[in-house]
């Protein structure tokens, strides 16, 4: 059964891993797609395609628009982007009744536990090994760098992150369970990971020295 479980999740895994690179080929289209509005004087610049919807770029192209001022589009919807990345992370969990955007909490969530009076932060051990070391807090991993020997510490991680891990000594992940993208990937490279700590980006700073061990969960 063990074994069955450990193929079908690795499956599952290489599936994440190729619609990660079909996401990068479709990207890529777009892109070009966005440099053409562009010289066209329909987009500020190339990259504020991805301010619009698929079905609104394909309207476009084919005569089906319902609005041809994309310019303008992009132009509210990168505003709205940017005031919305301002705001603090949200809570794991929203709850709403009717209408979804009518009913979103707004006010500011509240912020993760601190560690306790021993300075120490438990979590969920997916990997074994103790060891110590500096950390490196990565938000986004376009263009990160990760030295070798460096603890990594994330909010989550997916299939865009994997060149990461090789030289990844530790990894600690706000989010996540044992069948998460980052306990299966550390469990496969034999790095040892704590998950499902919330707080710990917040708590950590790069250049920080922890003592972390995979196997308990703790971290200090």
């Amino acid at each position: 059964m063990a074994d069955w479980a450990r193929k079908l999740v690795r499956n599952r895994e290489n599936l994440r891993f190729e619609r990660t690179r079909l996401f990068g080929r479709v990207r890529r289209v777009f892109v070009r797609i966005g440099v053409h509005m562009a010289a066209l004087g329909k987009l500020d610049e190339p990259r504020d395609i991805f301010y619009l919807q698929v079905e609104e770029i394909l309207g476009l192209i084919e005569g089906a628009a319902v609005s041809v001022d994309t310019r303008a589009l992009a132009r509210q919807r990168k505003a709205e982007y940017r005031a919305l990345a301002a705001l603090p992370d949200p809570p794991s969990r929203l709850i709403t009744t009717g209408a979804v955007f009518a009913s979103v909490p707004s006010s500011s969530p509240a912020r993760p536990s601190s560690p306790d009076e021993t300075n120490t932060m438990k979590g969920l051990g997916c990997c074994q090994g103790e060891v110590r070391g500096p950390v490196r807090v990565i938000t986004d991993p376009r263009n990160a760098e990760l030295k070798a020997g460096e603890i990594m510490v994330a909010r989550f991680t997916d299939p865009g992150w994997i060149t990461l891990f090789a030289n990844a000594a530790r990894i600690l992940v706000e989010r996540g369970s044992l069948l998460s993208h980052s306990a299966i990937v550390a469990r496969e490279l034999n790095i040892p990971a704590i998950v499902g700590r919330a707080g710990v980006t917040s708590w950590l700073k790069t250049g920080d020295t922890v003592i972390m061990n995979g196997g308990v969960g703790c971290c200090e």
